[in-house]
């Protein structure tokens, strides 16, 4: 029964700690989110300006790529399934 106990107290404290950092203010929310975000961002694409034209110049494409190759992938498959006749169909 101590462990528990223990555990309870732990977590109560835990809950007691975030409750006093925490402010219901939006504009407290917003700026933590955009906090975040820009980390996240400073993350995948980089940390000054030239990296970020870099990569996000790579990234996109690599999308264009992918929507190319997909795009011609469909137009020839949809040719050849309807140049093929299928007997019993």
């Amino acid at each position: 029964m101590r462990y528990s106990e223990d555990w309870l107290v732990l977590v109560k404290k835990i809950k007691s700690e975030r409750s006093q950092d925490f402010k219901a203010d939006m504009q407290t929310i917003k700026e933590e989110d955009a906090r975040k975000l820009q980390e996240t961002f400073g993350q995948f694409f980089g940390k000054n300006s030239d990296e970020m034209k870099k990569h996000s110049s790579r990234l996109k494409n690599k999308i264009y790529l992918f929507g190319f190759m997909a795009t011609i992938f469909f137009v020839v498959v949809f040719y050849l399934t309807k140049n093929v006749n299928f007997v019993g169909i």
